[in-house]
């Protein structure tokens, strides 16, 4: 009986077994480092997110801060006395000045700056508004890096308060008045060229078509332009150039109240006078005006004008004026 052999079997080195338990698997190679990249670009991820909130929110105090400083700036065109101011600011970037006016009596206008940024969005939500209550601020939506601001003085007959324009494009006046274009020359607003257009500018014509069209003078008339009529008397011709339809009605709105309130005044000067037995014709005519004009808007003006000249020519007779 032949015994079969036992088979042998080649013993591994101790070398090549510890060559094998120490090289790791292939799957458990990518796996750690799949998980590695996924876990870098979230962190990467979160990173990034977290600065741009952080700048977001320094943008947001900045432009805040901005509009705040926008009130303060306005200070220098109460035009008082003078027959009217003119400034420009400055942005180191593309700004947008956004003007939310309130008519409720004396109302306000309500002032809030966005700016652009090469980081995160390129606008974020404007800064926190500042309510400016006495100041007539018009100005039409716009960006740009600089502004050009000018006031007139609104009379109706006497005077009401300063008007302040704010506008950042290029115009042109197309065949203005004589005292129009003095005006514009004399005070030297950068941003309107007088019959001599720019290509970049947008045109202002007089009694004719173009992309604004004015029909009238400096005393009264109407403006027309793709969002609606405007009509205007005296500086608001102005405001009925530079500002959005919206905003030039709120403010007038707001102006014609101021109005009324100062003929109060100007009603009790008048009473005062004459228990003095200092005689004066304007005060049925100043009650007359104050009950009209409180109520009205931008639409009464012209209808309102006649009456506010009267009266000015009768405070002109007095010996003494009651303004």
């Amino acid at each position: 009986m032949i015994k079969n052999k036992p088979q042998c079997y080649s013993r591994p080195s101790l070398g090549i077994l510890r060559s094998q338990l120490s090289r790791p698997k292939r799957s458990q190679f990518n796996f750690t480092w799949l998980f590695a990249i996924i876990a870098g670009v979230i962190i990467l991820i979160l990173a990034i997110y977290g600065t741009t909130k952080i700048i977001e929110t320094k943008r947001h105090q900045t432009d805040t801060e901005t509009g705040k400083s926008l009130s303060i700036l306005t200070n220098p065109m109460q035009a008082g006395w003078a027959e009217g101011r003119y400034n420009k600011i400055t942005f180191r970037q593309e700004t947008k000045i956004n003007n939310l006016c309130n008519d409720f009596e004396f109302g306000r206008n309500d002032i809030s700056v966005a700016t652009s940024s090469g980081v995160g969005k390129e606008w974020i939500q404007a800064g926190g508004a500042t309510s400016i209550h006495d100041k007539y601020i018009f100005s039409s939506s716009e960006q740009g890096k600089e502004y050009y601001i000018f006031s007139r003085a609104f009379e109706f007959p006497y005077k009401v308060s300063d008007l302040i324009f704010l506008s950042t494009k290029n115009y042109c006046f197309v065949n203005p008045s004589t005292k129009i274009q003095r005006d514009i020359e004399g005070m030297g607003v950068q941003n309107i060229e007088v019959i001599n257009c720019s290509s970049n500018s947008v045109e202002v014509c007089f009694n004719s078509e173009c992309d604004i069209s004015v029909y009238g003078d400096e005393t009264s008339g109407r403006v027309v332009k793709d969002d609606g009529d405007y009509e205007y008397v005296g500086n608001l011709l102005y405001g009925a150039i530079f500002a959005d339809k919206e905003v030039y009605d709120c403010n007038v709105k707001r102006l014609l109240y101021r109005t009324g309130k100062i003929a109060d005044v100007f009603i009790d000067v008048g009473r005062k006078r004459e228990a003095r037995e200092i005689g004066t014709n304007l005060v049925p005519h100043l009650i007359l005006f104050q009950g009209l004009v409180m109520n009205s808007t931008s639409d009464d003006l012209i209808s309102l004008q006649p009456l506010a000249k009267d009266i000015g020519l009768i405070n002109d007779k007095e010996v003494a004026g009651v303004w």
